[in-house]
């Protein structure tokens, strides 16, 4: 059996396509590893921002702390509240805010939809497949500006991004 595709495996694979040599170890202090790493991050961020089935919540709990004020954690994306309700919601300072009350303190704790952000090594193996394939073709792009240095073609791309689906 194959083993999961880790972050530095998918950095590897993303340097790997434009004839780099893999690492041993994520060394931000390498440009080209930092490139590849801030990519991969970007990638990650724009493809679970989507909300997919293994990161989307409905109608999560947020309760109020003793302030009345409800902390939004870092790692949501998306917030959403059904169409109906009085408020009109926004996060402001890593809180919420009511855009309608003109407030960020509540009287009752919300639940709402959520989008939330994961490490790449917590995704879904699909999840990294896409995310490492559609990095590699951007970073070969981007770091060697040549069409011709990006090894995974589109249709690849796209047949990682139909697995997730």
């Amino acid at each position: 059996m194959a083993s999961k595709l880790t972050k530095l495996g998918a950095i590897n694979i993303v340097l790997t396509n434009i004839g780099m040599a893999p690492v041993a170890a994520i060394d931000a202090n390498n440009p080209m590893v930092a490139t590849a790493q801030t990519i991969l991050d970007e990638v990650s961020v724009t493809v679970q921002s989507e909300g997919w089935s293994f990161n989307t919540e409905r109608r999560y709990p947020f309760a109020k702390d003793n302030t009345g004020k409800i902390a939004v954690p870092s790692n949501v994306l998306a917030l959403d509240i059904d169409g109906t309700s009085e408020y009109d919601l926004v996060q402001r300072g890593g809180y919420l805010y009511d855009k309608a009350g003109h407030t960020d303190v509540f009287t009752k704790n919300l639940e709402l939809d959520v989008i939330w952000c994961f490490d790449f090594d917590d995704l879904p193996e699909a999840v990294k497949q896409y995310i490492t394939i559609r990095s590699a073709n951007l970073f070969a792009g981007r770091a060697v500006g040549s069409v011709e240095a990006v090894k995974y073609s589109q249709q690849e791309e796209a047949a990682a991004r139909a697995a997730v689906i």
